[in-house]
């Protein structure tokens, strides 16, 4: 990914709430010709000595056969992004842009093929998306019909060696023309807009 440095993140922390914030991303792996793309939400488990983030997909999916141990991968999660105009900014002879945060995730897979450690990873992708609601739904895995799609998926782990971030926020521009983006991003009606406005403060 091209990062000019003055876009690069290097805050851990807001490496992590943003694969927090944003868990739906893309898992590439090299394939023959083009990489392999799936997208789908993922688990991040942050911890000091390794992250690893977690997942799955379909075993009728081509790209489950490249889930193997050991295998180079790269995660993506995209954040808050939005359409910058010239008019805009104070200074002249601006052009259109786009702001943005993305972040890559670089590791080595693990094929998750143990039941149990399997369950605990589906209970976990579910429990993040469940927990705000009144009655959780839960995988109640001594139901068949349940416990026989584990035959359908695969679960794997990426083993993070290391995470290129980069908030793409106007880092670059003049003070006026940024405090003017900026205004101009919280006067508009859009929420995206609204909360990539924060993010530049």
């Amino acid at each position: 990914m091209y990062v000019p440095s003055h876009f690069k993140e290097v805050d851990e922390e807001a490496i992590h709430r943003l694969v927090h914030e944003n868990p739906f991303g893309m898992l590439l792996i090299n394939g023959e010709q083009v990489p392999e793309v799936t997208h789908l939400p993922m688990h991040l488990q942050a911890n000091p000595s390794q992250d690893r983030i977690l997942g799955h997909l379909a075993l009728a999916n081509p790209h489950a056969v490249m889930i193997q141990d050991g295998k180079p991968a790269l995660a993506i999660f995209s954040g808050l992004h939005a359409y910058i105009s010239p008019r805009w900014y104070v200074n002249e002879d601006q052009v259109p842009t786009w702001n943005y945060q993305v972040v890559h995730a670089h590791g080595i897979l693990r094929r998750i093929d143990d039941e149990p450690e399997f369950m605990q990873l589906l209970d976990m992708l579910t429990h993040d998306h469940e927990s705000d609601a009144d009655q959780p739904w839960k995988a109640d895995w001594s139901n068949e019909k349940i416990s026989r799609l584990l035959k359908t998926i695969v679960g794997f782990e990426l083993q993070v060696e290391h995470w290129e971030g980069k908030s793409k926020l106007g880092q670059n521009r003049a003070l006026a023309d940024r405090n003017s983006l900026k205004a101009h991003l919280e006067r508009s009606e859009d929420a995206t807009k609204h909360k990539l406005a924060e993010t530049m403060k």
